[in-house]
């Protein structure tokens, strides 16, 4: 009996770090970029990658971009000297919100905390696009959908696998230790 409570700590403890290094802290902070009245393009840095973010912006600038995967959100930090429009288009490999059943969710938008509307302009198999309003003052945007992607880099797999061997190694062993111990 013992011994299965300790198996069960094992797995506990095993599985619990696979998730904490699985979703721990991803916040990843980008490099400035500024808007314009015509289409610019903001490198957002993700897990040591650069994905390109393509947005029209009147009435300020984006001064930063950062994509917090742990609650799949893009927060955009702006200077806004007017109120403005954001169109940013979001490349489903980066970020997308689906539900359960795989059909397009709405993003849940907010402006420096609060909720506001936000229309999809376009959205297709490779892209959806936004167009957000906002007043002068606001200092950022966040916009929440239910996956960034890469969900799971490769040390991620990596850790995953090895882990899953580990649990299998360990309860070979034991099984074989119950079988003597029976015997």
């Amino acid at each position: 009996m013992r011994m299965k409570h300790r198996e069960y700590i094992f797995l506990g403890i095993l599985s619990t770090s696979c998730l904490l290094f699985l979703f721990g802290n991803s916040i990843i902070p980008t490099t400035n970029a500024q808007g314009s009245t015509s289409n610019s393009t903001f490198d957002l840095k993700l897990d040591n990658k650069s994905y390109p973010i393509t947005y029209n912006m009147s009435g300020g600038t984006i001064d930063n971009m950062i994509a917090m995967k742990e609650n799949s959100t893009l927060v955009i930090d702006l200077v806004t000297n007017d109120n403005g429009n954001l169109t940013l288009e979001l490349p489903r490999n980066i970020m997308d919100s689906k539900n359960p059943q795989n059909e397009d969710e709405d993003y849940v938008i907010f402006a420096d905390g609060l909720q506001i509307a936000a229309d999809q302009i376009t959205t297709n198999n490779q892209v959806r696009t936004l167009s957000i309003d906002f007043d002068n003052g606001v200092e950022q945007i966040e916009i929440a959908g239910t996956r960034i992607v890469p969900e799971f880099g490769p040390l991620s797999a990596i850790l995953l696998a090895v882990s899953v061997i580990g649990v299998l190694a360990v309860t070979s062993k034991l099984g074989k230790f119950r079988g003597l111990r029976n015997s």
